[in-house]
């Protein structure tokens, strides 16, 4: 890997687990930034192997991993995503699965090794701005929770001249970005989903078409929000690399949310600021770039 050439003057780099977390995550956001000439930049660790696809989407084929890269491409031109960084490790299945015991999965890998991936990466596109999960990898997934942890290492890391001193000697210079942002649900959507679900009688710690998916456990890690974006111009483009994501469309809740209320979330996508950290609770960000 050399250093990327032509950097655009302002630079984010997106750091993800699986084929559609940059999307169904962060989709509208990265377009928006892409519109006004940030050079967006993403890191996606696994293949999604363990992703549900229904057998007609398969046709051409070999792995259900290698369609859902093939829907990652798809997303990424859409969004205006200028390089996709994929590092091929086996998607890693919900907390609890026996997957999660695969050697190759990335609950199994070496956080060092990966988190070295992160540093090469940060070093070749030197961004100002990084974004991945929260430290409960948005609902709970351990490969969600494997990227934030190696995310934060490589960020702190990646500054540093005595680390990875091989990536040195490639012609990397070391960097350390200016911010670190958490990618957050904010805390009125999942009250909301869980009241919703009391109110139909459902139990909101199994929530979601397979049950594994706890809602009460979303809000109560949840963290604070310091910026709120408003990318409500570019929501409808977005859904077009939505639209890419075919075989991952089933998903969801399992709850009759209003569109009205989906619709409100995406078109302000919020974060919490890691790096700096945040002295004055009273902060409240427009742009991941402000002052930058």
């Amino acid at each position: 890997m050399s250093p990327e050439s032509s950097l655009p003057e302002k630079r984010l780099l997106a750091v993800f687990a699986h084929p559609d977390d940059e999307t169904f995550g962060l989709g509208p956001a990265l377009l928006h930034y892409a519109r006004q000439g940030v050079g967006t930049y993403l890191i996606c660790a696994t293949n999604g192997d363990l992703g549900d696809a229904p057998p007609e989407l398969l046709h051409g084929f070999a792995s259900v991993g290698d369609l859902r890269l093939h829907e990652l491409a798809c997303a990424a031109e859409k969004l205006g995503i200028r390089r996709v960084f994929a590092l091929g490790y086996r998607d890693s299945g919900m907390m609890g699965d026996p997957a999660n015991q695969h050697p190759d999965s990335l609950w199994q890998a070496d956080q060092e090794a990966l988190a070295g991936q992160i540093v090469r990466v940060i070093r070749e596109v030197q961004p100002q701005v990084v974004v991945t999960f929260d430290p409960y990898g948005g609902y709970g997934h351990p490969d969600h929770i494997a990227v934030h942890r190696a995310t934060v290492r490589a960020f702190h890391q990646a500054g540093e001249v005595e680390r990875y001193p091989e990536q040195i000697a490639d012609g990397l210079t070391p960097h350390r970005p200016a911010r670190l942002y958490y990618m957050l649900i904010p805390r009125a959507m999942i009250r909301v989903a869980v009241a919703l679900a009391r109110l139909l009688g459902r139990d909101p710690r199994r929530m979601g078409r397979n049950r594994d998916l706890d809602m009460q456990a979303i809000l109560e890690s949840s963290l604070p929000i310091h910026t709120w974006l408003d990318v409500r111009a570019a929501y409808d483009a977005a859904l077009e690399a939505y639209a890419c994501h075919a075989s991952q469309q089933s998903g969801g809740l399992g709850l009759p949310l209003p569109r009205l209320i989906v619709r409100q979330v995406l078109g302000w996508q919020t974060f919490h600021r890691a790096w700096p950290e945040v002295k004055d609770r009273r902060l409240r960000e427009r742009d991941l770039f402000a002052g930058l």
